[in-house]
């Protein structure tokens, strides 16, 4: 009785042994890989070759490619693509030239007080009321405020005269000096300057300002900006 039971034990032990030799002598070509294929909403499974899922995946990536690429030429993307993004650009400081300069206006520059009033005395006559800043200078003819003296006060105007001549101060009006005011427009910078004549910019000096142009100087040279330049 043992005897069989040995050779019972034997002939299981071989034919456990060539199970286990043949599972790890089958080639990976013969082995077969469980896929999923969508069918609807449901997922069953499959078995496919690799050759067969290597092909799948290969019209999957050539479709993506497909369909991201784009509908203009490489060139358009050359810049980007040959910049560093991991490099700070350098910041272009644009030279301030009188060419790039534009004339915009040209006006007289305002005086810094106004004829807002005027008191008639009982003998008919007028003072005249000059406000400048925060402070008001009641005025009768031949007197005088800051630098100008009062030829004649009326009720629609009031004239003065100072160093650069008379002045005729127009009742409630801004009153207008003899000076000029430019605004000139620089292209690089995309700004409006403020000039008068003798002030400095940029190192240039503005030499004169007519109704129509302004004249800067620097270097041993003149620029006339125009209008409509």
């Amino acid at each position: 009785m043992n005897k069989i039971y040995k050779i019972t034990t034997l002939i299981l032990l071989a034919a456990w042994s060539l199970l286990v030799i043949r599972t790890f002598l089958v080639s990976p070509s013969e082995k077969v890989v469980p896929t999923l294929q969508l069918n609807g909403e449901n997922a069953i499974p499959s078995e496919e070759t690799p050759e067969k899922v290597e092909e799948d995946d290969s019209k999957v990536y050539a479709m993506l490619v497909e369909r991201l690429k784009s509908p203009f030429d490489i060139s358009r993307y050359q810049g980007l693509l040959d910049r560093n993004i991991f490099v700070k650009p350098e910041k272009i400081i644009p030279i301030f030239t009188p060419e790039n300069l534009k004339l915009v206006s040209v006006e007289l520059v305002n005086l810094p007080f106004i004829y807002t009033g005027y008191i008639q005395t009982q003998d008919g006559g007028l003072i005249g009321q000059i406000n400048w800043g925060p402070k008001t200078h009641f005025v009768i003819k031949g007197e005088k405020f800051k630098d100008y003296k009062v030829i004649e006060v009326q009720k629609n105007r009031l004239i003065a005269e100072g160093k650069e001549g008379k002045l005729i101060l127009e009742f409630k009006k801004p009153a207008k000096g003899k000076e000029f005011l430019a605004k000139l427009y620089n292209e690089m910078d995309d700004k409006v300057y403020e000039v008068r004549k003798g002030d400095d910019l940029n190192s240039y000096k503005i030499l004169d300002i007519t109704l129509d142009s302004v004249i800067i100087w620097a270097q041993n040279k003149e620029w006339v900006i125009k209008k409509g330049r």
